[in-house]
């Protein structure tokens, strides 16, 4: 009689747990943080001096290593190698690196106005495990431009102007384009070519 009461309370039990357990019909896992998170901000530089370029990146705390490339993937070597200030891997979620064409090898290579370089980075969450990301950075250095004006005194008609012909040098830097939309607003901008 008693193997007859446990052996109830038993299955009793186990569908208790099952029917508890099973509520909800489509069960889902959630990752918590991402595992192979490595996102500079940002992507895409445009610079007019190549002597210091900080790049920036958030990453995730399972990143173990981190290698770049700055030849497109041909030669692999360590951030702090390059830039002793540089980790070798993710601290407190971060990484940073600053770049120059005063170390190899971008000492030795001709970077001309205009050209776009890109920089490889490649991280190990895991042994075995890599995922790469890029970063490239456009070089556009200060240029001189001459530009003519008159001055001078306009007369009451405001149709005749009397004056000498100046010529005025400036230098242009380059400087990022933002857009806006909407109404009721007053445009200064740069001149494009």
């Amino acid at each position: 009689m008693r193997i007859k009461y446990v052996s109830k309370i038993a299955i009793l039990g186990f569908l208790w747990l099952a029917l508890a357990g099973c509520s909800d019909s489509t069960p889902e896992v959630q990752v918590l943080r991402a595992l192979d998170d490595l996102t500079f901000n940002p992507q895409s530089i445009v610079t007019s001096s190549l002597v210091s370029v900080p790049l920036q990146a958030r990453c995730a705390h399972y990143v173990n290593s981190i290698e770049m490339s700055l030849d497109g993937g041909a030669t692999w070597l360590s951030p702090s190698a390059y830039d002793n200030s540089a980790g070798t891997s993710c601290k407190n979620g971060k990484f940073q690196v600053q770049l120059s064409n005063l170390k190899a090898p971008w000492s030795a290579m001709n970077i001309s106005a205009g050209q776009t370089l890109t920089v490889k980075f490649r991280a190990q969450p895991r042994p075995g495990h890599y995922f790469y990301k890029e970063v490239s950075i456009r070089y556009t250095p200060s240029t001189s431009r001459s530009q003519d004006m008159l001055v001078g005194t306009s007369v009451d008609t405001g149709m005749d102007q009397s004056g000498a012909s100046v010529r005025l040098k400036s230098r242009l830097r380059s400087t990022s384009q933002h857009v806006a939309t909407g109404g009721h607003f007053r445009i200064q901008g740069r001149i494009a070519e």
